[in-house]
């Protein structure tokens, strides 16, 4: 087996092996690093090591090129794959912007026990300096999603929402009894392990009665509190069909809300709208009861 050889400089000395290497080897997950190290691919001074050793001033760290090469690619075809993915979720692109139809079930970012999620994606896609996430969606909920492509355009989308210059639509099947008209929620929302509550706004327009007990609603929030329109809806006594956590745990339908569209000024300053096909099981609906789509409030 043939390795590349690398002498330890001052700059690491007393630094994590595994640091090391995600260091030199960007693209190397922390689960490369302890198979490698299982397999001798990876090793100190010629020696089988753990990923915590502490390196040492002049210590040799070996790493097989076979090893190297096979990650390498398997990154490559990785980015390839996600970019494919990202690229069927296009809205719109130009030199500052990337609008999305985020897909239901996909995570906007990680976290506990999330591996696939649309921050990674974008990463694996493009330049990581490139992409600036500015708002988000729900796990389950799919549509409209901006994403900035540098930091001044960050900025500017995230102003645009703090002064609520940006106006978002949705469109969700709600199940119970409740009569076809306009309002406003205003019910505040506690913050997540806090004794705080969020002022929390939301425009909502019972659009069609469908049957005795399915809604056609569409919600335009005032604020962007996590998970408004699902609390909201709960709070009318209309969960969102197909919300297990805020509606019906034995229902197996999945979430029926959508981010339907979004319209702002673009930095460039023309009138930007957007709007976003509906997923599969919520168009599948919408076929089933014959529901409109061009729908103008």
């Amino acid at each position: 087996m043939k390795y590349d050889n690398y002498k330890v400089t001052r700059d690491f000395s007393d630094a994590r092996l595994d640091r090391w290497i995600k260091y030199h080897y960007k693209k190397f997950r922390q689960s490369d690093i302890e198979v490698a190290l299982r397999k001798k691919k990876i090793r100190i001074n010629n020696k089988k090591i753990k990923s915590n050793y502490r390196l040492q001033l002049f210590d040799l760290v070996s790493i097989a090129i076979e090893f190297r090469s096979l990650r390498e690619e398997k990154n490559k075809i990785f980015s390839m794959e996600n970019k494919k993915e990202i690229n069927n979720m296009i809205i719109f692109q130009d030199d500052e912007l990337l609008v999305l139809n985020k897909p239901s079930g996909i995570a906007v970012q990680g976290g506990t026990k999330i591996t696939k999620n649309i921050d990674n994606l974008l990463r694996t896609s493009f330049k990581s300096t490139e992409t600036k996430l500015v708002h988000r969606l729900d796990k389950e909920t799919s549509g409209v999603l901006i994403v900035a492509l540098n930091r001044n355009i960050a900025n500017y989308i995230s102003l645009l929402f703090r002064e609520k210059k940006i106006i978002k639509t949705y469109w969700s099947l709600n199940t119970g009894k409740f009569k076809k008209g306009k309002g406003v929620i205003n019910k505040k929302i506690k913050k997540k392990n806090s004794n705080y509550y969020y002022t929390a706004l939301t425009e909502y327009n019972n659009y069609m009665k469908i049957n005795n007990n399915l809604n056609f609603f569409i919600f335009k929030p005032i604020t962007g509190r996590n998970h408004q329109i699902r609390i909201h809806s709960k709070y009318l006594g209309i969960p969102v069909l197909g919300d297990k956590k805020y509606g019906f745990e034995e229902n197996d339908e999945k979430l029926h809300l959508h981010s339907r569209s979004i319209e702002f000024n673009h930095p460039n300053g023309n009138r930007m709208f957007f709007k976003a096909d509906l997923p599969k099981h919520m168009s599948e609906k919408w076929e089933k009861y014959k529901l409109p789509y061009d729908v103008t409030i």
